[in-house]
Protein backbone atom coordinates (compact mmCIF):
# COMPACT_ATOMS: atom_id res chain seq x y z
CA UNK A 1 0.00 0.00 0.00
CA UNK A 2 2.89 2.26 0.66
CA UNK A 3 3.86 4.20 -2.72
CA UNK A 4 1.02 2.47 -4.43
CA UNK A 5 0.51 6.48 -6.79
CA UNK A 6 4.33 6.16 -7.52
CA UNK A 7 4.42 2.80 -9.01
CA UNK A 8 3.32 0.80 -12.36
CA UNK A 9 0.24 2.06 -14.17
CA UNK A 10 -0.43 5.49 -12.45
CA UNK A 11 3.10 6.28 -14.04
CA UNK A 12 2.83 4.94 -17.33
CA UNK A 13 6.11 2.50 -16.33
CA UNK A 14 8.39 5.54 -16.06
CA UNK A 15 11.02 5.56 -13.68
CA UNK A 16 12.21 9.58 -14.12
CA UNK A 17 10.76 12.43 -14.06
CA UNK A 18 7.46 12.21 -16.20
CA UNK A 19 6.00 15.39 -18.20
CA UNK A 20 2.86 17.12 -17.18
CA UNK A 21 0.48 15.43 -19.56
CA UNK A 22 1.45 11.82 -18.10
CA UNK A 23 0.74 13.21 -14.80
CA UNK A 24 -2.10 14.62 -15.56
CA UNK A 25 -3.10 10.66 -17.22
CA UNK A 26 -1.31 9.27 -14.07
CA UNK A 27 -3.74 11.59 -12.10
CA UNK A 28 -6.71 10.64 -13.09
CA UNK A 29 -6.33 7.45 -13.16
CA UNK A 30 -5.53 7.45 -9.68
CA UNK A 31 -8.21 9.16 -8.51
CA UNK A 32 -10.58 6.03 -10.39
CA UNK A 33 -8.70 3.61 -9.35
CA UNK A 34 -7.07 4.16 -6.13
CA UNK A 35 -9.99 2.77 -3.52
CA UNK A 36 -10.00 -0.15 -5.03
CA UNK A 37 -6.40 -0.54 -5.01
CA UNK A 38 -5.82 0.28 -1.57
CA UNK A 39 -8.82 -2.47 -0.95
CA UNK A 40 -7.18 -4.93 -2.88
CA UNK A 41 -3.88 -4.64 -0.73
CA UNK A 42 -5.49 -4.70 2.40
CA UNK A 43 -7.45 -7.53 1.45
CA UNK A 44 -4.10 -9.89 0.81
CA UNK A 45 -2.81 -8.07 4.47
CA UNK A 46 -5.67 -8.25 6.53
CA UNK A 47 -9.26 -10.02 6.04
CA UNK A 48 -12.23 -8.20 7.34
CA UNK A 49 -15.01 -9.58 9.11
CA UNK A 50 -18.41 -8.41 9.33
CA UNK A 51 -19.55 -6.82 12.49
CA UNK A 52 -22.94 -8.76 13.53
CA UNK A 53 -25.37 -6.54 15.31
CA UNK A 54 -27.05 -7.91 18.86
CA UNK A 55 -30.40 -9.06 18.95
CA UNK A 56 -32.64 -6.81 20.53
CA UNK A 57 -34.33 -8.56 23.62
CA UNK A 58 -37.50 -8.29 23.60
CA UNK A 59 -39.99 -7.41 26.59
CA UNK A 60 -42.64 -10.03 27.51
CA UNK A 61 -45.80 -8.68 28.98
CA UNK A 62 -49.04 -9.80 29.77
CA UNK A 63 -51.62 -7.13 30.65
CA UNK A 64 -54.62 -7.03 31.23
CA UNK A 65 -57.76 -4.90 30.65
CA UNK A 66 -60.81 -3.56 31.84
CA UNK A 67 -63.37 -3.92 28.60
CA UNK A 68 -67.63 -2.60 29.08
CA UNK A 69 -67.92 -5.47 32.96
CA UNK A 70 -65.51 -8.38 31.48
CA UNK A 71 -61.45 -8.42 32.07
CA UNK A 72 -59.47 -8.80 28.88
CA UNK A 73 -55.81 -10.44 29.27
CA UNK A 74 -53.48 -10.65 26.29
CA UNK A 75 -49.43 -11.08 25.89
CA UNK A 76 -47.51 -9.32 23.92
CA UNK A 77 -44.05 -7.98 23.51
CA UNK A 78 -42.65 -4.94 23.11
CA UNK A 79 -39.23 -3.75 21.88
CA UNK A 80 -38.31 -0.94 24.92
CA UNK A 81 -39.62 0.54 28.01
CA UNK A 82 -41.11 3.49 26.34
CA UNK A 83 -43.18 1.37 23.83
CA UNK A 84 -44.21 -0.62 26.94
CA UNK A 85 -45.24 2.07 29.18
CA UNK A 86 -47.26 4.40 26.72
CA UNK A 87 -48.89 1.34 25.99
CA UNK A 88 -49.71 0.39 29.96
CA UNK A 89 -51.01 3.79 30.40
CA UNK A 90 -54.35 3.51 28.82
CA UNK A 91 -56.83 4.30 31.27
CA UNK A 92 -58.61 0.45 30.81
CA UNK A 93 -55.59 -1.84 31.73
CA UNK A 94 -55.89 -3.02 34.80
CA UNK A 95 -52.23 -4.59 35.86
CA UNK A 96 -49.13 -5.48 33.79
CA UNK A 97 -46.11 -7.83 34.95
CA UNK A 98 -43.63 -8.51 32.46
CA UNK A 99 -42.80 -12.42 31.99
CA UNK A 100 -39.26 -13.40 31.86
CA UNK A 101 -38.10 -14.85 28.52
CA UNK A 102 -37.19 -18.52 28.17
CA UNK A 103 -33.28 -19.47 27.74
CA UNK A 104 -32.63 -20.54 24.24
Amino acid sequence: MKNTYNKGTFRCYERGKIPPYLKKYGNKKYRRTERSEIEDQLNEIIKFRKSRKKKRKTLLVRITRKVRESEITWKRKFPSEDSLKKSVSIHNVIRYFRIKNKPV
